[in-house]
């Protein structure tokens, strides 16, 4: 079960975040998730903060 994710400082960028978000939006066990310095901006910020609303991580 796939509880945490770290993918810190692997400079996925946005394109990244959209293939990480449709992953996650069919897990439901995942409860950690650091993407700390992932170069990460507005639009894979939304990409992402859809697909945790979807799966409604805690």
């Amino acid at each position: 079960t796939l509880t945490s994710l770290n993918f810190a400082w692997n400079e996925m960028g946005n394109q990244g975040a959209q293939y990480l978000a449709d992953a996650l939006k069919n897990n439901r066990t995942l409860r950690q998730l650091d993407l700390c310095g992932s170069q990460i901006y507005d639009l894979g910020a939304e990409y992402l903060f859809d697909a945790l609303t979807i799966n409604r991580v805690r």
